[in-house]
């Protein structure tokens, strides 16, 4: 299984491709993309956490994200309102995710 901050980063670009170009994901039944982000957020979110819990946002966009492609996907959805308020959150938990993986191999937070 590969690192928290890596699906959390790898699920930021997925929601700005979703915010940005809606309309390319009429066909996400096919995308298997989003399915392994989804399933990778809520294996992470259902274990106790090692250091910050780093996944509110990404759990919460998860489910944003099939309630949009669930329904109309109309492209002044209040979904992607969500998408959007939801975005900066889970770039601060994708970096204190980071945090916790280094802070755990003993590396420590370095500036």
């Amino acid at each position: 299984m590969r690192p928290l901050s890596q699906t959390l980063t790898q699920l930021i670009g997925f929601t700005e491709e979703v915010l940005t170009r809606p309309a390319r994901h009429h066909g996400l039944a096919a995308d298997t993309r989003f399915a392994v982000l989804a399933q990778e957020v809520r294996a992470a979110s259902s274990r106790p956490a090692e250091g910050i819990r780093c996944t509110h946002a990404a759990a919460a966009i998860v489910e944003c994200c099939e309630a949009f492609f669930g329904g109309e996907m109309d492209p002044g959805s209040r979904w992607l309102a969500a998408l959007g308020a939801l975005l900066p959150i889970l770039r601060t938990e994708a970096w204190q995710a980071l945090r916790n993986e280094r802070d755990g191999a003993g590396e420590g937070y370095r500036r």
